[in-house]
């Protein structure tokens, strides 16, 4: 089902225009509206409903996750304090890049199975 051209729209509008004349025309236009506004109101007022009843269910989530960002900030400054204590320094250590663990001996490991 493709949508109307304009000249598609244009006969359209000639055979009502014939069909039901000038004069009903109005009349069929403002019956033929009424619906539509009904729709309209109906949907809005739905939207209004989900949109408070949206409201009431997010806003006691939002209000976790501002405590939960303020707790990972003062942990955060809490450890960078901490690791700058033990440093010494007025500057924290870099940061590990990428977790890499060295093993504190170096010494190549004996293989049983080698002889």
């Amino acid at each position: 089902m493709g949508s109307l051209s304009f000249s598609e729209i244009v006969v359209i509008v000639l055979v009502i225009l014939v069909v039901f004349g000038p004069k009903r025309l109005p009349e069929l236009a403002r019956k033929a509206g009424e619906p539509m506004n009904k729709v309209r109101n109906a949907s809005s007022s739905i939207t209004d409903a989900l949109g408070d009843e949206y409201d009431a269910t997010i806003d006691p989530i939002r209000g976790v996750k501002r405590d939960y960002d303020g707790l990972k900030s003062d942990l955060t400054k809490a450890v960078t304090s901490i690791g700058t204590s033990l440093n010494g320094d007025e500057n924290p250590a870099p940061e590990d890049p990428g977790g890499v663990v060295s093993a504190p001996d170096s010494s190549p490991v004996d293989d049983p199975d080698a002889t």
